[in-house]
């Protein structure tokens, strides 16, 4: 049967996005662990491999477009994640003594 064939090519081809999906994700929580509890350098290179631009294959905006992310967003948010409480309060208030 011709369509079995093509189903059959297809299924193939989901499962291989699902599995590079899979990894993307894995790679991008190993990077949110090391960058939330991981030692210096550890932390070091996941801040490095979240700040890059670069699209190649399993680069941090490769990961978040194949989970459907916007890597903008997530970069802010996982950086801003990473900053210790007391600073970022501190910041604000700062900003807000210069603009008053």
């Amino acid at each position: 049967m011709p369509g079995t064939k093509v189903s059959a090519v297809h299924s193939a081809e989901a499962l291989g996005v699902r599995g590079i999906q899979r990894l993307a994700g894995a790679v991008l929580v190993q990077a949110i662990d090391d960058l939330r509890c991981g030692v210096s350098r550890r932390r070091e290179e996941a801040t490095r491999w979240i700040e890059s631009d670069s699209d190649e294959q399993f680069s941090f905006v490769f990961c978040c477009r194949m989970l459907e992310r916007d890597p903008e967003d997530t970069r802010r948010f996982l950086l801003r994640q990473s900053i210790p409480g007391w600073l970022i309060s501190s910041l604000f208030d700062e900003a807000d003594g210069a603009s008053t």
